[in-house]
């Protein structure tokens, strides 16, 4: 897709400006690191605590810590990736291995899909069969337990700047909300020994997950049909750069994202400038007006373009 061909006196570019927020890419591992070991710890606890009080609120809640926790390790390895792609020329790989955290991603979303239909198949039997009883007091210390810890990792990564961690840091949030009402859930049954608040609770616990993972699949999937980005209209992409003095044709445009928030263009032109001042032109809007980073200017010059050489037009 990124054939880089010169064209007379014209001439193709691209820019990577992979360096943003990079300075301090060993300042958002450490954070990831400590909230992913929170987080295995509390999906632990929950687990076990789930299954010995007897508790669906709590083994939901331990799904949604599973969301987290893969969001920490997309979040970590991404990072990783990343560090790794800049480090070293990859001749297979030229993009390096980025995608890998959205192939992981949409497979986390299909799992928990599944994760999902369970808890509210069992919470549906519960609340037919009324037979399983809750130890409310088992389930109120390991929820308040997974509080605490996702207390603890939302501070940790609220201090980050880069964007996959923020993007992770909004998960343990919603974990954090997830754990409050199995706190909820626990007092009322320690209270008044009302066994459904269990199993409703899960049913509301699934919902916020799956919720969370169609977002999730259908990110993904946008991402590796590489369409153009959500906020980036490529019909609006053609008519700024045409608006640039000197061009006097633009096609062949494509935009994509190689991941969550990595904009990608390539584009032609057909300009009466100098070829370095058009390609910094066209790189420079694009940053600005549409946040795309990695661009690819091919261009060809308007007497070749009049003359029919150009293959492409």
């Amino acid at each position: 897709m990124l054939a880089h061909v010169n064209t007379g006196g014209g001439h193709s570019d691209h820019d990577h400006h992979h360096g943003h927020g990079h300075i301090h890419e060993h300042r958002d591992i450490r954070p990831l690191r400590i909230a992913m070991a929170l987080t295995a710890t509390v999906f632990v606890a929950q687990v076990v605590g789930g299954i010995f009080s007897g508790s669906l609120a709590l083994l939901s809640d331990a799904g949604h810590v599973l969301v987290d926790l893969a969001s920490l390790l997309i979040a970590f390895f991404g990072l990783r990736l990343a560090a790794k792609a800049r480090d070293q020329h990859d001749i297979k790989y030229t993009f390096g291995l980025r995608r890998i955290e959205i192939l992981a991603a949409l497979t986390n979303g299909f799992l928990l899909i599944g994760i999902c239909i369970y808890i509210v198949i069992e919470a549906v039997r519960r609340l037919i069969d009324a037979d399983t009883h809750v130890h409310a007091e088992s389930m109120l210390v390991i929820a308040i337990i997974g509080f605490i810890a996702n207390a603890i990792s939302a501070m940790y990564l609220h201090r980050s700047e880069h964007i996959t961690t923020r993007s992770a840091y909004l998960h343990v949030i919603t974990d954090l909300m997830s754990s409050g009402g199995v706190i909820i859930a626990a007092i009322v049954l320690s209270v008044t020994e009302w066994e459904w608040v269990d199993p409703v609770i899960s049913i509301l616990i699934a919902l916020l997950i799956t919720k969370g993972a169609i977002r999730v699949i259908k990110t993904s999937s946008v991402i590796l049909m590489e369409s153009a980005p959500e906020n980036v209209n490529p019909a609006e992409v053609r008519s700024a750069i045409a608006t640039i003095d000197g061009i006097t044709n633009v096609h062949d445009i494509h935009v994509w994202q190689l991941t969550l928030n990595d904009n990608t263009a390539t584009v032609h032109v057909v300009s009466t400038r100098p070829t370095d001042d058009v390609v910094r032109d066209v790189r420079a809007m694009l940053k600005e007006k549409f946040n795309i980073d990695h661009v690819t200017v091919q261009v060809e010059s308007a007497q070749l373009h009049a003359d029919g050489e150009c293959g492409s037009c």
